[in-house]
């Protein structure tokens, strides 16, 4: 059971082994349990994996614990991971348990909301993204729908389905504005930073740009052709590598050459400034 575990074990699950609440405490003593967690520990050593980290917290939470939100939307590779906490989800009878690194959340979820992945019980991706939809803003929510997609893990008939079962849910509204935007404009971003921007655009009424769309070869990450206006994102003109730097900016002076105007912004400008970003956009949409 416990290499099942990711090495880790409950001691409610040691005495339904067979063990004695004695002897679990004595294994504990001479180290042949160590204690990661109230009431989970490890055998012999608290060297674990990630996945072992999560499972005992799922564990510290009970035996009907499923990862959720943002740590599945982690656990599926929607999102990079981030040791800050564990998210979990319990049926709703049950109490809510809040500690510094775990955070846990009362949710009915019916069996075929209830996948596994490495060993790890966790939501759905559908159910995983109705949920990530109440917790993170849009651009984020974007990127784990597009993100999903690339792997292959998006099923839109499971989405609706997960939708029509939880119209009241927080996250719904969120996600169903989504799901009707990227239907009619496709999936674009490719990074964090992209999803901001055009989520920043989005907000502040700017016209809607081209995403990733090619101009003379050369591949814009944010452009608005009728203006011959260019954005790109990500620190794109600052690179480390001399040859790359050299690349870029060869072709910002080949697009400026063309009759563009290029603006170049970065994750520091995106999120502290939006406002700024968007009227020095605003004022570069403007006809002359």
């Amino acid at each position: 059971m416990v290499s099942r575990q990711h090495g880790v074990i409950a001691r409610r699950q040691l005495l339904a082994l067979g063990l004695s609440a004695g002897g679990v405490d004595h294994w504990a003593r001479n180290g042949r349990l160590v204690a990661v967690r109230r009431g989970v520990y490890a055998l012999g050593h608290d060297e674990l994996r990630r996945q072992g980290h999560v499972l005992a917290a799922l564990l510290d939470v009970g035996d009907d614990a499923v990862l959720s939100h943002r740590s599945a939307a982690r656990q599926w590779g929607l999102r990079p991971w981030s040791g800050a906490f564990v998210e979990a989800s319990i049926p709703s009878q049950r109490g809510r348990r809040r500690q510094r690194d775990l955070r846990v959340h009362r949710v009915d979820l019916q069996d075929w909301e209830i996948a596994e992945d490495d060993g790890l019980p966790l939501t759905t991706v559908a159910r995983t993204l109705l949920d990530l939809a109440a917790v993170v803003p849009a651009h984020q929510l974007r990127r784990a729908v597009e993100r999903a997609e690339q792997l292959e893990l998006y099923d839109h008939r499971e989405v609706v389905r997960i939708l029509a079962a939880h119209r009241g849910r927080p996250g719904a509204p969120a996600l169903t504005a989504l799901l009707a935007d990227l239907g009619a404009h496709g999936t674009t971003t490719r990074s964090d930073l992209e999803a901001l921007f055009l989520q920043l655009c989005l907000d502040h009424a700017l016209p809607r740009p081209q995403v990733n769309r090619y101009e003379n070869g050369r591949e814009l990450d944010f452009r608005w052709p009728e203006r011959r206006l260019a954005v790109e994102t990500n620190g794109f003109w600052v690179h480390r590598a001399r040859d790359a730097f050299e690349s870029d900016h060869e072709r910002r002076l080949a697009l400026e050459a063309a009759g563009w105007r290029v603006i170049s912004l970065t994750w520091r400008q995106v999120t502290r400034t939006p406002e700024a970003v968007a009227q020095h956009v605003r004022r570069a949409l403007s006809p002359a």
